[in-house]
């Protein structure tokens, strides 16, 4: 399903001469805004005008104690307090989850105290090896909020993410998973020597360009944008296409040429690429650009071919081999899934291969606070339980309440990360948790000990703005060390601050970070 937005192109006004004294004339603005907030969706923040606040709570020891001592703190001393270290990283300590509910009803509204912290029944869980969940059956909150509210409410006892791990005997798949060894783990090394990374491939930088929107074309200017930011990706395109026989190709490197060719900030229109997707779907019409971008790899990878390229094995069809197309060696990354079967006691195994990831977005946390990228990769990557009846296809034995943990085998050089944002089904609307992006990331603890390359960082952002059925996209993208915000043919450069307050992208881009 497409979804995508009405362009926010008005209709140009005839300037006339202005009355308005040169000392009261106003700063230009940007025609689009990126919502900061959570309980906005519209384009009414001004990044040009954007102060912005310090992510980093200067709060000493001292203070803290002096407040818990304080025998007259009010509820609006501690809501206060309490918010700004909720930020702080190094969450450890849990806390059980309805008690935290409780807790996050009475700081906001000041109604039912929630009385003694009752982590008496995550102890007892543990102690009898139950399963743990978290935002289920706990949330973790650093060191100092649990202080401050052990002192305030009292109870306990205090438990963190080390009496979680002395359980993990329970854990038979986590177990066998340390010690499991496979033949296609050692082939999955020769592969990975096969590819190269991106610091091995030519590149191109290209002029910073704004991209005219005659009507619907938000969609696709913020995926050109996104792509234009990969410099491997411009050279390999720059030089290699020189005749129409691969039409997509072709219609994308004449786009590039004319962006290494023309003034810093000028404005063209892909009509060459316009043509050809035409021919494919209703350009025209309101579409979603993180399919857009799946759809147009697509079609690169028909069309490439790498001479002498490293062969994959098709996980569903082991004899059956394929080309490595260029378009592999940036975006192809590799999941596979593990099942201990409990009656022998073996491990399945199924791979397959992808070229983003879609996460889903958890509910609402402790406190409402901001989720992060990687608490969105902590969701997706949780063991889960299989849904119905699962054959082992070693012993052949039917059983239920499987569980299965997903790991990534193979790490893509660009790592598309996309959010569930659009919601068709139980009723149509668009998810609206704030999200922002780590600048960098390391998967490290998603991946399977073989894979050694795991760091990453923020290439760019696509960002949405209003309603499943309509709004705006647009695109921020790091070009030449610096982040700017392509709104079509406005551009617009960002601040780190800027970039930090931004919640509501839904398509993320990171570049294999080099050592």
């Amino acid at each position: 399903m497409f979804i995508c937005c009405k362009s926010n192109k008005k209709p140009k006004v005839v300037q006339t001469q202005t009355q308005t004294p040169p000392q009261q004339t106003q700063p230009k603005q940007s025609k689009y805004q990126i919502r900061t907030s959570n309980d906005q969706d519209q384009h009414s923040t001004n990044l040009t005008n954007m102060e912005g606040t310090n992510d980093k709570i200067n709060l000493s020891l001292q203070e803290i104690e002096k407040f818990i001592l304080h025998d007259k703190k009010t509820l609006e001393q501690e809501r206060e307090l309490v918010i700004k270290l909720i930020e702080l990283p190094d969450k450890t300590h849990l806390i059980e989850f309805n008690w935290a509910i409780a807790y996050t009803n009475y700081i906001k509204d000041a109604g039912i105290q929630p009385g003694e912290i009752k982590n008496r029944i995550l102890y007892d869980k543990i102690k009898a090896k139950e399963e743990l969940v978290l935002d289920k059956d706990y949330v973790l909150v650093n060191d100092q909020v649990w202080n401050v509210l052990v002192n305030i409410y009292k109870g306990g006892p205090m438990l963190t993410i080390n009496d979680l791990d002395r359980k993990s005997e329970n854990n038979l798949l986590d177990q066998s998973l340390k010690v499991f060894a496979s033949p296609s783990m050692n082939d999955l090394d020769k592969k990975q020597a096969k590819i190269r990374n991106l610091k091995q491939m030519p590149i191109k930088e290209l002029q910073i360009i704004g991209l005219e929107n005659e009507i619907y074309f938000c969609y696709l200017n913020s995926v050109i944008q996104c792509l234009m930011g990969i410099p491997q990706l411009n050279y390999h395109f720059l030089h290699q296409y020189s005749n129409d026989c691969r039409p997509f190709s072709y219609a994308y490197s004449i786009l590039l040429k004319k962006a290494s060719k023309v003034h810093y900030k000028a404005r063209l229109v892909a009509k060459e690429l316009i043509k050809v997707l035409q021919k494919h779907f209703s350009i025209y019409e309101m579409h979603d650009s993180s399919e857009l971008l799946l759809f147009i790899l697509d079609k690169f990878k028909e069309e490439i071919y790498v001479n002498n390229a490293p062969q994959f094995i098709q996980p569903e069809q082991c004899q059956f081999k394929q080309s490595l197309t260029f378009i592999d060696e940036i975006f192809y990354g590799q999941l596979t899934s593990f099942i201990k079967c409990s009656s022998c006691d073996k491990i399945s195994q199924h791979q397959d291969q992808f070229y983003d990831l879609s996460l889903p977005l958890v509910s609402k946390n402790f406190m409402q606070r901001k989720l992060t990228i990687s608490e969105c990769l902590n969701n997706y990557f949780k063991e889960e339980m299989i849904e119905g009846e699962w054959t082992c296809s070693f012993c052949n034995q039917k059983l239920r309440n499987i569980k299965r943990r997903v790991k990534i085998t193979f790490t893509p050089n660009i790592l598309v990360l996309q959010l569930k944002r659009f919601q068709s089904f139980p009723q149509k609307k668009k998810i609206k948790e704030p999200v922002t992006a780590n600048m960098e990331l390391n998967v490290k603890s998603f991946c399977i000990p073989e894979v050694v390359e795991t760091k990453y960082e923020l290439q760019g952002m696509i960002v949405h703005s209003g309603s499943i059925d309509q709004g705006h996209y647009v695109a921020v993208v790091k070009r030449n060390q610096n982040f700017y915000l392509f709104n079509d043919d406005e551009i617009e450069r960002l601040s780190p601050n800027q970039i930090n307050q931004i919640d509501s992208a839904y398509l993320f881009m990171y570049r294999r970070k080099s050592d």
